[in-house]
């Protein structure tokens, strides 16, 4: 079985995808999160983990627009507990650090050690924390970091100059497993969706949200996105407790379905507790 990740080799994706697999998957590496979903959506893969949430940096916006407009769907989700390291060269010193490389979000989630342990450090923003010690590995400056996971210390033969950085233990992130087909009801689930209204009127919103509150639904996430349309003009993704076979979810949808532009269920699957024991 072949399942798509964002690479390169050691990022977080692979980190979760792993948890999920047998060992016998075959791991392949893409370079952006769009990518992953073209794959699965062409057959190149059969299955694709990306980054959806990260509990302190909130949603990643690139997995959301993969979902808006591919033809995939989730069929789990799985939470991950994010660890981080500075990584550098064999004879790096924090005290010569001057740039530090890594995904935004991995940035943001070591602000605090960061701004006491390297002040003055230029941020390089790159599309993988593995793709920032992969490039440290390439170039082999002293004076150059990667924020990741410390696996990748291996990898590309760096060194950890400092482990669990991230602020706070609770750094969980949550990743979803893309594929042709979502999963079947197991009487715990969860169902996303994304919905475009195109007409903008007072109250509309109120209006597809009661459908859920009437038949007591309940809503676990609502976020807009911007439609790429005009400005101001969003889509809207919610995620729901339930399976959209549910007669209940089925039933709101039916009836939400007409009063929007367009409506996709982006996928049913197992809902997931974080259990600290996996780590």
């Amino acid at each position: 079985m072949k399942v798509g990740i964002l690479g390169p080799r050691g990022t977080y994706s692979e980190v979760a995808a792993r948890s999920h697999f047998s060992p016998d998957a075959e791991f392949v590496p893409y370079s952006l999160i769009t990518d992953v979903a073209e794959a699965v959506e062409g057959g190149e893969v059969s299955a694709g983990v990306v980054p959806v949430e990260s509990l302190r940096e909130g949603s990643v916006g690139e997995t959301l627009d993969a979902l808006a407009w591919h033809d995939v769907k989730v069929q789990a989700e799985i939470v991950i507990r994010i660890f981080h390291s500075l990584l550098g060269t064999k004879d790096a010193e924090i005290e010569e650090i001057k740039q530090v490389l890594s995904h935004p979000q991995a940035l943001n989630q070591c602000q605090d050690f960061i701004r006491e342990e390297l002040p003055e450090v230029e941020f390089v923003t790159m599309s993988s924390t593995a793709r920032a010690a992969e490039q440290i590995g390439k170039l082999r400056r002293s004076h150059m970091a990667a924020v990741g996971s410390k696996v990748l210390a291996d990898i590309y033969d760096l060194k950890v100059i400092q482990e669990n950085i991230q602020t706070g233990e609770d750094n969980l992130t949550r990743f979803f497993c893309l594929s042709k087909e979502d999963a079947e009801p197991t009487g715990n689930d969860k169902t996303s969706i994304v919905f475009y209204t195109e007409e903008d009127r007072p109250g509309i919103l109120e209006e597809i949200l009661r459908e859920f509150a009437d038949r007591n639904i309940n809503l676990t996430k609502i976020e807009s996105r911007p439609s790429k349309k005009a400005l101001g003009d969003y889509l809207f993704f919610i995620d729901l407790e339930g399976h959209r076979k549910d007669s209940l979810v089925s039933e709101a949808l039916e009836i939400i379905e007409p009063k929007v532009a367009t409506l996709k269920v982006i996928g049913s699957y197992p809902q997931v507790s974080y259990n600290p024991d996996q780590d």
